[in-house]
């Protein structure tokens, strides 16, 4: 894909409808410093690792897997994690593919001695969804997402088989769901800023919050189904819990400075749209006028029509 290649507002709709849409579009054109970029962020010790992501001890009974689908390879697409108490394992995300699933699902035995007994997914999209079939193949274990997942899932045509999630176990979409893992609680917290369908996961001791695409780290976020004042608020709702270890949907972990670096961007993405609205601009205009601020560090993306799509969607909600 060529820089100067012409993009229509249809025919980037059209081609940015999912997460995986966004990745493999950075994928067809990442230069070989980008493709690196990740592999040199590794916070925690690498417990395992693939093409196409590694797998990090965050702490006791809690790992993080860091997808790097960069170099082509989209087994897994999205970050996810594991995590363990006395009497359950659960795997946060269903990932790409059923291949990927099921290296979760394997190296949840190796490292607990225990097959995942609960899966979780953070939204509909394929990338963290692809893979239930994957997921399902341990005896016993319970899939649980939001009824908005499901029907999205099937609304859009998704991949997963609907008889996996119609045989999910619901969760709230109003009120925290609490998981008793044994000796450690998982508290899943309905949101709706990335999509509809949103869940964190979260863990007090020690603290870890596992975002979904609510968060992005170093790699500009898709807005193709955001709420973006919901996003706003609600990442600023995780950045307020000072959770120690934040596991974004896409890019590498990050602390309390990366959150706070996000929020600095989804702010400036905002200010943008607003100077567009007052100047009569185009998102289409204003996103190949925009760049992110040199203070921001660098962010991840190939083409100013993402910057569109972003400015875009502020634009329509800001005017209603």
């Amino acid at each position: 894909m060529e820089e100067s290649r012409s993009w229509t507002r249809r025919g980037f709709l059209r081609q940015t409808t999912s997460c995986a849409a966004h990745l493999g579009l950075m994928s067809a054109v990442a230069p070989a410093w980008v493709r690196g970029l990740w592999a040199a962020q590794e916070r925690y010790p690498v417990v395992a690792r693939e093409p196409w992501g590694r797998l990090e001890r965050v702490a006791e009974g809690i790992w993080a897997l860091v997808s790097t689908p960069l170099e082509g390879d989209r087994t897994t697409l999205c970050n996810g994690g594991i995590v363990a108490g006395r009497a359950g394992v659960l795997i946060v995300e269903a990932f790409g593919s059923d291949a990927g699933a099921r290296w979760m699902a394997e190296r949840a035995r190796e490292l607990t001695g225990r097959a995942p007994t609960h899966v979780v997914v953070t939204h509909y999209h394929g990338d963290h969804t692809a893979g239930l079939r994957g997921s399902a193949e341990a005896a016993d274990v319970t899939i649980f997402a939001t009824p908005v997942t499901r029907d999205l899932v099937r609304e859009r045509g998704q991949t997963p088989p609907t008889q996996l999630l119609d045989s999910a176990r619901p969760l709230d979409t109003r009120r925290p769901t609490e998981i008793d893992l044994g000796g450690r609680s998982v508290v899943i917290v309905p949101r709706r800023g990335h999509t509809a369908s949103d869940v964190s996961l979260e863990i007090s001791d020690p603290a870890v919050v596992f975002c979904g695409d609510l968060v992005w780290n170093e790699m500009f976020p898709n807005y193709v189904d955001a709420s973006p004042s919901r996003l706003s608020q609600d990442v600023r709702l995780l950045r307020a819990q000072g959770a120690d270890t934040y596991v974004p949907g896409h890019g590498p972990l990050a602390d309390a400075v990366a959150l706070d670096r996000y929020v600095a961007l989804l702010d400036d993405v905002e200010a943008a749209a607003r100077r567009a609205l007052e100047a009569g601009h185009s998102a289409e205009e204003a996103g190949a006028a925009y760049a992110v601020p040199a203070a921001l560090g660098a962010w991840t993306l190939f083409n100013p029509a993402y910057f569109s799509r972003a400015i875009d969607s502020w634009m329509r909600e800001l005017a209603g």
